[in-house]
């Protein structure tokens, strides 16, 4: 079984609202489940002091100080790369980018969130597996839980499975689970992925170096660009 760890960067709007154009889904798949964790706990250890500093606007840490969780949107660029730098290496993980362009799709198909969101975690999921990116028959995918409306909440599971299951055959078996962030590290690493990429893509490419780098030591996989026929070519080598 593989296990995917996800989170969000942006969001899904029309075309005629003013906002960022972008969104992001961030998916971490872990190779090492327990040495990624302790490289989790070590960051933090590590880190608290500038973490701390960092967050102005309390996402990390509560009133009393204590430590909550990871967030790529409070992070500078120096502490994202020095997230990069800690996280990536030893081969304990690889990221895969779901990347949405809302100023090239009709209204209507983002008109519902929560749908455009299942649909887009639908053909990403196919597209791995036609490209063998997945090769296992079950997948268990957990979700921040703050990002998604509850009545979502129990129809992604039996949406994926007869999609991939019953209508293509591609997979055994879909287990969707969500989470409160500040209760599971790894979605909250793929936040700060999510967002390392989102902030690369509002600031036209501020961290393309890096995200180029790491996609040669294979830890980022290509992305998955929608709709790919039109925007491919506008996500400068990645």
């Amino acid at each position: 079984m593989i296990s995917m760890y996800i989170d969000e960067s942006g969001s899904i709007h029309p075309t005629s609202q003013k906002l960022n154009r972008y969104f992001v889904i961030g998916i971490v798949i872990p190779k090492d489940s327990k040495k990624l964790k302790r490289v989790y706990k070590t960051f933090i250890r590590k880190n608290i002091d500038t973490l701390k500093k960092l967050d102005t606007e309390g996402k990390m840490f509560n009133q009393e100080g204590k430590f909550i969780e990871l967030k790529g949107y409070s992070m500078d660029k120096p502490m994202k790369l020095n997230f990069i730098n800690f996280f990536c290496q030893n081969d304990l993980l690889e990221v895969r980018y779901i990347i949405l362009d809302n100023n090239l799709l009709d209204e209507r198909f983002i008109k519902n969130k929560a749908r455009t969101f299942n649909y887009l975690l639908k053909i990403f999921l196919i597209n791995s597996i036609k490209r063998k990116y997945i090769q296992d028959k079950e997948i268990f995918l957990q979700i921040d839980e703050r990002n998604v409306k509850t009545d979502s909440k129990y129809s992604l599971e039996d949406y994926l499975n007869q999609e991939l299951l019953l209508n293509d055959n591609l997979i055994d078996n879909v287990q969707v689970q969500y989470f409160d962030s500040s209760q599971n590290c790894f979605i909250q690493i793929a936040d700060v992925f999510s967002n390392l990429m989102y902030s690369n893509l509002i600031t036209k490419g501020s961290y393309q170096k890096e995200l180029q780098q790491l996609k040669q030591d294979g830890y980022i996989l290509p992305p998955f660009i929608f709709p790919q026929e039109i925007f491919q070519n506008k996500i400068k080598k990645l």
